[in-house]
């Protein structure tokens, strides 16, 4: 599934959600009714799946569709929410930006691998780290099925934008970035964003009285943001 809105003839909002949920989301349902109500932008989210996919695979697709959008509008802001953060980030560092401007980076994660590890333990995924199986497990009752080769293309690729205290990404970003982080986060921790905001430069890094979902601040943060030009 995916939604498309034709909002503004010259700016496109892209929306990476993250990982196993889909463009259902309150964020994306919020973000698509301000951009239809005020014209700020054209809107564009599909469903990514990318427990079914590589980082690769998806980073491929996402491509060309930049690079397609590009060809119509002069400005688009890409926007991950947690994985789709790690997306959006490691789209800046190993493609071509086309007309993107701009990256907000909602909760992010820059180590989703390592988070997988920590959260479910080393026995649990060693199998699947080394690419011998499939990974499952519950999130919110929900059971994931993330493929075998998920990790090995991680780890051969270099997607890991944290490693313990390294961050891999250039300290003068191409593009501009904002960054919302809730500080009562316990599942992407907000010390991890802070590492990163002490080698990047970014535009702007909002903390905020949130959880990851950021469900109590992203309409507000949203409307500010635009509303003011920051994105």
């Amino acid at each position: 599934m995916f939604f498309y809105d034709e909002n503004n003839p010259e700016k496109l909002w892209i929306h990476l959600h993250g990982f196993a949920t889909n463009v259902l989301g309150s964020k994306i349902e919020f973000a698509r009714n301000y951009f239809r109500r005020t014209k700020a932008y054209s809107f564009f989210a599909m469903d990514m799946d990318y427990e079914k996919h590589t980082t690769t695979e998806v980073l491929i697709v996402l491509e060309a569709i930049v690079l397609g959008f590009s060809e119509r509008y002069k400005h688009i802001t890409l926007c991950g929410s947690s994985h789709g953060a790690y997306i959006a980030t490691n789209y800046i560092r190993f493609r071509k930006l086309g007309n993107i401007k701009g990256l907000l980076l909602l909760a992010p994660s820059f180590e989703t691998l390592s988070l997988i590890v920590k959260e479910l333990g080393e026995e649990k995924v060693k199998r699947w780290l080394e690419g011998k199986e499939t990974l499952r497990f519950k999130e919110q009752d929900l059971e994931i099925e993330v493929r075998q080769d998920f990790a090995t293309d991680i780890i051969r690729n270099g997607y890991e934008i944290l490693q313990g205290n390294e961050v891999r990404f250039p300290e003068e970003p191409p593009v501009d970035i904002v960054i919302v982080h809730g500080e009562e986060d316990e599942v992407v921790p907000i010390e991890r964003t802070r590492l990163f905001v002490e080698h990047v430069r970014v535009n702007r890094f909002l903390e905020v009285e949130d959880d990851h979902q950021l469900s109590k601040s992203f309409g507000k943060v949203l409307t500010e943001l635009v509303e003011r030009g920051e994105l």
